[in-house]
């Protein structure tokens, strides 16, 4: 990751670390404005690192990543105090010129609307870390049409990304 974010615009400083320990060491030297955590590790240090950091600096924001497949340890540890989970494929992260790796935060005026059959129908999919393609498959829909109705949704509860809008489901108890 920090090879990706090395030539990222506005990123002043790097550090990186191996361990949960080494970087609450690194981290309350030197308060970062985000953190980038793997989602990698035992979900009771993930968690007790999680609540470190924020009470160390809370207004730092950690982003957390990691493959698919850890999205509901993402959720759990975004209910910590994580901001958001980035899911990305191994492989993406040694390419260069990754793009799909980078968070792209949404902007919108559209707060608090009500969500449709069909948004409440993709959030409930993207909840149980279903793709847009298995989501599709599910209701018989194009990728497509369900990437538009999850762009409506993200605009909708304000969110930036898809564990951000479960998130935001959840405390608006939409979903469970």
């Amino acid at each position: 990751m920090a090879r990706l974010l090395v030539n990222a615009p506005e990123i002043q400083r790097i550090n990186s670390a191996i361990t949960a320990a080494e970087l609450l060491v690194k981290f309350r030297l030197s308060p970062a404005d985000m953190v980038l955590l793997s989602v990698r590790t035992r979900p009771d240090v993930l968690a007790d690192t999680i609540r470190t950091l924020t009470s160390i600096r809370p207004a730092t924001r950690i982003i957390l990543f990691g493959a698919p497949e850890f999205t509901p340890l993402a959720i759990k540890a975004i209910g910590e105090g994580a901001a958001g989970f980035l899911a990305c494929e191994a492989s993406s992260t040694t390419r260069t010129s990754e793009s799909a790796a980078m968070p792209h935060p949404r902007t919108t005026s559209e707060t608090g609307a009500d969500l449709s059959r069909r948004e409440m129908e993709v959030l409930r999919g993207i909840s149980m870390g279903k793709t847009n393609g298995e989501i599709g498959s599910d209701l018989d829909l194009a990728e497509d049409t369900i990437k538009t109705h999850a762009q409506r949704l993200f605009r909708k509860l304000s969110a930036t990304d898809r564990a951000h809008a479960v998130v935001q489901g959840m405390r608006r108890k939409l979903i469970d």
